[in-house]
């Protein structure tokens, strides 16, 4: 048996925490003999899999409708939302939410530092593409960079009083914290489905801060110009945000803009909550349930 999740050439967080949180709940899982697959956090489950080989899925998502592709050889224990049950013809009673929260790590110092700045978590891909930490500065916020290690960016999430998210489990790892979060999207690679998805398995609606240019240091011609085409044609709004594929490098002037909208948002509390932390416990726990059913199926070793 192994872990499939998405590994990220130069880190992502939320993909890495597929190494830690699955070794510790089942520390003799890649030890079983049968040729097994165990789908873990992330949105993994568009297709790129076989159709030959059974698959767990413990908590992965779906990254946009129409997009699964059902085989009898599933054994879906729970998904990370509503939609991706959907999209499967599951009960919504598996829909339980995203099993990062399962990492002890986001059940300890919860609450944050009331004192401390706002955090601003992008995307690993926006985090690539500008200089974010002049940004959050200029907005009198502090960015969490994507690509450490999730000890690091835990940390650091503690040491925030609110939180902006762009990056999915910047939210969630907030959300399990009790820290208070709001979306943001920062670039066109901005994943709606997958957050509505999530966002339904803790009562919150989806009303992100939306910046209203994209910032990148450079761009090809070609790619400007592929961009202007996916622009036009609003390639893939129903779940992207083609507006903010950039057509040119950022300026200093559009920097200012998007970290002057940043400043704005955050000085609104009424932006920003998180689950109460009886509630997060209570999918905890549903979630656990799930693993201890899932070890005694298949006579694995279950460390809760």
């Amino acid at each position: 048996m192994n872990i499939k999740y998405c590994p990220i050439e130069g880190g992502n967080f939320g993909d890495t925490l597929n190494t830690m949180v699955w070794d510790r709940l089942f520390p003799d899982l890649t030890l079983h003999k049968e040729d097994m697959l165990v789908y873990g956090i992330g949105t993994l489950l568009d297709g790129r899999h076989d159709q030959s080989r059974k698959k767990i899925v413990l908590g992965s998502g779906i990254g946009e409708a129409h997009a699964a592709m059902p085989d009898p050889n599933w054994d879906f224990r729970w998904v990370r939302g509503p939609l991706s049950a959907q999209e499967f013809g599951l009960s919504h009673e598996l829909a339980l939410g995203d099993p990062a929260v399962l990492w002890p790590a986001l059940q300890a110092g919860r609450g944050g530092t009331p004192d401390g700045p706002i955090g601003l978590v992008p995307h690993y891909r926006t985090w690539d593409s500008f200089d974010w930490v002049q940004v959050a500065n200029d907005a009198s916020m502090v960015v969490i960079n994507p690509r450490q290690s999730p000890d690091d960016v835990v940390a650091q999430l503690q040491g925030c009083s609110r939180v902006m998210a762009e990056s999915l489990h910047g939210a969630i790892c907030a959300d399990a914290m009790a820290i208070p979060w709001a979306p943001c999207i920062l670039a066109h690679r901005f994943n709606e489905f997958k957050w509505r998805d999530w966002l339904a398995t803790v009562n919150r609606d989806f009303s992100p801060m939306v910046a209203d240019r994209p910032l990148v240091r450079s761009i090809s011609k070609p790619k400007a110009l592929a961009n202007r085409l996916a622009r036009l044609v609003k390639y893939k709004a129903h779940t992207r945000r083609p507006s903010l594929r950039a057509v040119a490098p950022a300026t200093l002037a559009d920097a200012r803009q998007v970290s002057q909208a940043l400043a704005r948002y955050a000085r609104q509390g009424s932006h920003f909550a998180c689950s109460r932390p009886a509630d997060v416990d209570r999918q905890r726990q549903r979630m656990l349930a799930a693993c201890h059913a899932f070890a005694n199926d298949y006579g694995l070793r279950f460390t809760p």
